[in-house]
């Protein structure tokens, strides 16, 4: 094949394969052609993508309908769960309030309806309304008037939730607290100062009362809401505007039984005679009247001495300030409760059969262990039997007269008690048991090393102290009451410092009770070792409190009127009480009643130089009736029955100073120690009378240039009185039983301390249960401590030891 045949083929093969032209195939296209073209193409481009996006938008559409239909089906369940908890806990709380009003002998609560929604209860006939009437009520209210499947029933609780009332009768005032009684004007509020017995001027005494605590509201609202911006903005004003709130929440309970007419007598008496006080502005009995409302007269909210200090209306205010010692707080049921401002501490089991929580704090019988939820597997409760309430005790619970006590019946200090204390004033050191052989609670450095140890775990002063201190408004010092010849002793001594770095200047008293080493019936060795600890505890104690009272448990000699057990802590313990509570009633005491002085002016009269913080206390005890009398013959009557009073000194500077019956300070060491026979010199004293005891007048104790002892006296009506707590017949003052005692007590600095220091620091210095170096240092300590108490330069040791 010749090359003009292959290009012909070739020519030929290419048209064949050119596309068919148009019918108008031009060479040449205009622009307006082109620009159709463009447009063209571009649509169908914006179409695909348009179809491409309403895929994607189909695809997260169903997607997120399925993510809705998931979220909607976990969020019924958990509607169900939550409702199935609701129901269980409603449950569980209705049954909790069952076994408490069974507890306190309430009448059952009334059986719930499960089924609110349905027609098994009919419809009171005043609450009811025809099925026309109510579905043209609705209908004017613009609500539907027929729900599907709604009940008549059903439809009238949505109408009454609509117009928010509960009582189709009731129309709620405006008030702070929201009530259906028909509130009175002001000119009809006056009630009357008896209930009336008839129902229809009950029901106007519960419309006086509601009217009236409504215009208190009002205006103890309107009197904040004036206030300065400043005002309400600080602590105090935020305060006011608390206990307005607190108050409204108080209040409900009582406007609920107003409106029910359903109010006890035993609390719309006094709520009568509270109000009708206050109308008439005798707002102290006001005030009284709320007191016996809310704990009553029954002793065992008060309890101890204090609780005869106690006095209701129409009887004179107390000479006593109670909010001293004791504190006011709400029990979980809301009601008002008084317990003492103390912290007290105690081995496992030396509680007795008192409870951490109270009946004053009680809800339920017993506390439900089962934490299934928390561990798998069921656990193992052990509980210990519990110990039996004493008579005494069971028969205070009952509102029952109780038995008379004594020495055999008494096992713990639980057993006479009178008080019911908060719940976080009774710790348990849970780590020693109580008479426990294998781990006695017995050494010093035991009780040191406790306390460490539960410091360093937990600060003690911000978890225990700490909400009682900040409690109280001009806080006057801190009391401490311990043992220490013991364990006990250390505990106290970590105790005092650790209060002296958190309270440096606060006056601090301590009382140190026990035989100290002084009881010669003890073994010699567990006289050695109380020595020990209590020569240890005097060194701390001595030096960290503001005042240091050590008080023997049996005193060296007793007068003839007073038999006291000495192997029972009851007895000892009423001893002490009776001398410790008067030497402090000063304290207690108001402006009214006799002379008040505070801790710090009893410690400024013996302890002017700062320096002599250990004190001596001395008492009398004697017939108030014969006292009374002022005759020299019942007076020597008195003294044949053994009761003597205090006697006046018969010469030189200490003529001024009283004498007495009882030492509770000076210890017999018969362990080869010589006795001094100097006489004791006085530098101060504080005295207390109770009662009406024939002393001299006191001597001004800032007065620098007068000669002989700085002495100070505080009297005051108030006898002592004996509870049946007390063993009545360990003091027999006179022919007669009495229920109140007239005491005559007294705090001394003398060189008496110096005498007894020294005579300790003679026993530890010839001790070998500690090391040299320890001994050393304690007996230097000791040392120390006489000198302050020597008179003029003469140190006035008989021992052979060089300083």
């Amino acid at each position: 094949m010749d090359f003009a045949k292959l290009m012909s083929a070739h020519i030929k093969k290419g048209k064949e394969s050119a596309p068919p032209s148009n019918s108008g195939d031009k060479k040449y296209l205009k622009r307006s052609e082109l620009e159709a073209q463009r447009q063209a193409a571009y649509r169908a481009e914006q179409e695909a993508a348009e179809r491409a996006k309403e895929e994607r938008l189909a695809k997260k559409r169903k997607v997120e309908e399925e993510e809705a239909a998931k979220e909607e089906e976990r969020r019924e369940k958990r509607q169900r769960l939550a409702e199935e908890t609701r129901r269980r806990r409603e449950e569980e709380e209705e049954a909790e309030e069952r076994r408490r009003r069974k507890r306190l002998g309430l009448p059952d609560l009334p059986p719930k309806n499960r089924d609110s929604d349905g027609d098994g209860t009919p419809v009171p006939e005043d609450e009811d309304m025809a099925e026309e009437e109510l579905v043209a009520k609705l209908r004017a209210l613009n609500e539907p008037a027929v729900l599907f499947g709604e009940t008549h029933r059903q439809r009238l609780k949505r109408y009454k939730k609509r117009i928010g009332a509960d009582n189709l009768k009731a129309m709620m005032t405006d008030g702070p607290i929201p009530t259906t009684l028909q509130l009175v004007p002001e000119k009809d509020m006056k009630v009357d100062a008896k209930v009336p017995k008839d129902k229809e001027g009950r029901e106007f005494l519960f419309r006086q009362l509601a009217s009236y605590f409504t215009m208190v509201l009002k205006e103890w609202g309107a009197t904040l809401a004036r206030r300065d911006p400043e005002v309400k903005a600080s602590y105090q004003g935020k305060q006011a505007q608390a206990a307005m709130l607190q108050a409204l929440d108080n209040m409900r309970p009582l406007f609920k039984k107003l409106e029910k007419f359903d109010l006890a007598d035993s609390i719309l008496e006094p709520v009568v005679e509270i109000v009708h006080a206050a109308q008439e502005r005798r707002y102290v009995h006001a005030n009284d009247g709320y007191l016996k409302l809310s704990i009553g007269k029954a002793a065992w909210p008060i309890g101890v001495t204090m609780e005869s200090y106690f006095t209701y209306p129409p009887e004179p205010e107390s000479p006593v300030n109670h909010d001293i010692l004791f504190r006011q707080g709400i029990s979980p049921d809301g009601s008002d409760t008084f317990t003492p401002r103390t912290l007290i501490y105690d081995l496992k089991g030396a509680f007795g059969s008192m409870k951490k929580v109270s009946a004053l704090y009680e809800r339920e019988d017993e506390v439900n262990v089962d934490r299934s939820h928390v561990w798998p597997s069921k656990p193992v409760v052990q509980r210990l039997a519990p110990i039996q309430q004493s008579p005494y005790q069971a028969h205070l619970d009952a509102g029952l007269e109780p038995p008379p006590l004594d020495a055999s019946t008494v096992r713990y200090w639980s057993d006479y008690s009178r008080l019911f204390y908060h719940p976080k004033s009774l710790v348990q050191l849970s780590e020693f048991d109580v008479n426990d052989k294998l781990m006695p609670f017995e050494k010093w450095e035991v009780g040191m090393e406790l306390f460490e140890k539960l410091e360093r775990e937990d600060d003690l002063v911000d978890r225990d102290l700490r909400p009682f201190v900040e409690e109280c408004d001009g806080v006057q010092g801190i009391q401490i009451f311990t043992g220490v010849d013991d364990a006990w002793g250390g505990w106290a001594s970590g105790w005092i410092e650790r209060l002296r770095d958190e309270y440096g200047k606060l006056s601090i008293w301590t009382w140190g009770i026990g035989d100290q080493g002084g009881n010669t019936s003890v073994p010699r060795e567990k006289r050695l070792q109380q020595i020990e600890n209590a020569s240890r505890s005097l060194q701390t104690l001595a030096e960290h409190s503001s005042v240091y009272v050590p008080m023997t448990n049996i005193p060296k000699s007793l007068p003839s009127y007073l038999s006291i057990d000495p192997n029972s802590p009851w007895h000892i313990g009423a001893l002490q009480c009776v001398g410790l509570e008067s030497m402090t009633i000063p304290s207690r005491l108001r402006t009214s009643d006799g002379r008040r002085g505070t801790l710090q002016d009893l410690e400024d009269t013996f302890n002017s130089t700062g320096k002599r913080r250990i004190v001596k206390l001395s008492m009398s005890i004697a017939d108030p009736g014969v006292l009374s009398q002022k005759t020299s013959s019942d007076i020597e009557r008195a003294e044949k029955a053994g009761s003597t009073g205090s006697h006046r000194a018969s010469s030189g500077e200490e003529d001024a100073l009283s004498q007495y019956d009882i030492d509770m300070f000076t210890k017999d060491y018969r362990i080869g120690v010589a006795k001094s026979g100097k006489k004791e010199h006085v530098f101060g004293c504080a005295e207390v009378s109770r009662g009406e005891w024939n002393l001299a007048d006191d001597r001004d104790p800032h007065d620098r240039f007068g000669d002989g002892p700085a002495i100070q006296r505080f009297s005051t009506r108030l006898l002592f009185p004996l509870l049946d707590s007390f063993p009545s017949s360990a003091f027999d003052v006179g022919s007669e039983p009495r229920d109140k005692l007239a005491v005559h007590t007294g705090l001394s600095t003398s060189t008496l301390v110096a005498d007894q220091v020294r005579a300790i620091e003679q026993i530890v210095r010839r001790m070998h249960m500690v090391s040299i170096d320890e001994r050393e240092a304690l007996c230097n300590g000791l040392q120390t401590i006489a000198e302050e108490y020597d008179e003029g330069w003469d140190s006035g040791s008989n021992s052979d030891e060089d300083d």
